[in-house]
Parts: C-alpha cells; structure tokens; sequence
C-alpha cells in the first residue's frame, strides 16, 4: 500500500529530500526494505533514486565509512506527482542498483 501523494511529500519534505535530490536506498538487513523505497519514490516521480546493492551490511563488511553524527536537517518543499505507469519491472530495478 502506497502513502498519498501529500503524506509522501510532507515526508521527503521533512527529511529536506527535493525531486533535484539523489537518493540511496538501503536497509540493515541486505535488501529487505530498500526496494520498497526505491520503488514508492520511482512511483511519485522522483527518478535519481538507487538501491544500495546489499545494503548496510555489505558496505560495512566492504570496510566503507559510516557517518554517525546527526545533521541538521533544512526542510524543503517537496512536489510529488505519481508516476503515470507505475509497474516497469525487474529491467528498471537492476539498473538502479549500486
């Protein structure tokens, strides 16, 4: 099930994500979740989003740095609009992945 277009806006909005913005997806347990992101923002347009090829762990286990301090987070003001055709399948995902 999808957020409405003004709950999924107000969320990116929160977080200071604009449609400009490019966005990697990942999640602690490989790629569990993170397709789901990654196919909720393709859904409402916003098309510079990719999935972090085994997620979390894979990047720590590739001995990659992980930033922990906060950031302040400067809202912005994000303008959602669905994607006319939603289902493109497996083809687009895999070029999306990291």
């Amino acid at each position: 099930m999808l957020p409405s277009e003004e709950a999924f806006a107000a969320a990116c909005s929160s977080l200071g994500i604009e449609n400009k913005d490019g966005v990697v997806v990942y999640d602690g347990k490989g790629i569990f979740s993170a397709a789901r992101v990654w196919w909720m923002f393709r859904v409402f347009g916003h098309e510079s989003v990719w999935v972090l090829d085994g997620g979390l762990p894979k990047w720590r286990a590739s001995g990659y740095e992980v930033e922990s301090s906060a950031y302040a987070i400067l809202k912005s003001n994000a303008a959602i609009e669905a994607a006319e055709k939603v289902y493109q399948g497996q083809p687009l995902f895999k070029k999306n992945v990291l």
